[in-house]
């Protein structure tokens, strides 16, 4: 018997310890090529130094996988990369690697916490050279690109799913389409300006907090136009993400408005999610419905309220 993956018992040989084992194998093989990609992408030789030497670390993971899975009586299938890893290194062929770095360390922490509870992937060092794996990337990685990309990908989906169960809620009431296009463009206008007020005092009172602790020495600080291009930013994030669902309403034939307004919604949801997987280790599929979910939920509670308002309302307005 054999400490398995989250602790548990597995018989040596047995079909969960050959899984366990396989799994571990493909996600070690998967790091390797997805590190080699960002080795040949990057622009700078202290980067491709990394990356290199990140691909080397995980093909020694694999070899040591693949070795136990031998040793199992297994035989090592062809590698075939998953959607996740061929959708990241397309990311970094075509925007390079700022953009997958927060990805790779959220997963080299999670493989760091799965290899803890494995008892042959602890005593060999593993979850510890995981651990260093993320600190290495924490070297490479352009930490503000992926802030703007993590404000950017927030800031959308605040204004598409305000707009959606805006738009979701007065429609439940049984307003008229006129009703609800000055609704939901009133939601949008107000809620853009609502985040551009709300992150340019953000950047304006941190600012000032640091001029007031820098005691003269205000060089890089941030200032008016930082806040303005952070408050502009915000403001055209938040109308782009509300503009989904409520272009479908203005554009479309009436028997198409509410139900196009939706879809475009759920799919705009979708691709929010994929790209929320740059940033969570999930599968973008999973990531995707998961937000899918979370966002139709929310309209469809909206719009329950807007129809129970409806009936509680007739004859008293």
């Amino acid at each position: 018997m054999r400490k398995g993956a989250r602790g548990s018992i597995a018989a040596e040989g047995s079909a969960p310890e050959r899984a366990r084992l396989l799994r571990n194998w493909r996600a070690e093989q998967e790091s390797a090529v997805l590190y080699d990609a960002l080795a040949r992408c990057a622009r700078d030789a202290r980067r491709r130094g990394i990356y290199g030497e990140l691909a080397a670390a995980e093909r020694r993971h694999a070899a040591f996988w693949e070795q136990r899975l031998r040793a199992a009586g297994s035989q090592v299938p062809p590698l075939r990369l998953s959607t996740r890893t061929r959708l990241l290194i397309a990311l970094v062929r075509s925007l390079g690697a700022a953009l997958v770095v927060p990805s790779l360390i959220v997963r080299e922490m999670k493989d760091r916490d799965d290899y803890s509870s494995q008892l042959d992937a602890d005593l060999a060092g593993l979850a510890r050279e995981e651990q260093e794996h993320a600190t290495l990337l924490r070297t490479a990685m352009d930490r503000a690109f992926a802030n703007s990309l993590r404000a950017a990908i927030l800031g959308a989906n605040d204004g598409l799913t305000s707009i959606f169960c805006l738009i979701a809620g007065v429609a439940g009431g049984g307003a008229a389409a006129r009703t609800i296009v000055l609704a939901a463009l009133a939601g949008l206008l107000s809620g853009a300006g609502a985040m551009a007020m709300g992150e340019w005092l953000s950047v304006v009172n941190a600012g000032e907090l640091e001029r007031s602790l820098a005691q003269g020495d205000a060089v890089g600080l941030a200032g008016p136009r930082e806040a303005l291009l952070a408050a502009g930013f915000s403001f055209l994030l938040f109308a782009l993400g509300g503009l989904v669902p409520l272009l479908p309403v203005c554009a479309l034939p009436a028997p198409w408005r509410l139900p196009g307004s939706a879809l475009a919604s759920l799919a705009a949801l979708f691709a929010l999610g994929v790209a929320t997987s740059l940033f969570n280790a999930r599968a973008p599929l999973y990531s995707g419905l998961r937000q899918v979910a979370i966002g139709a939920a929310t309209a469809a509670v909206t719009w329950l309220a807007g129809h129970l308002f409806a009936v509680l309302a007739a004859g008293r307005f």
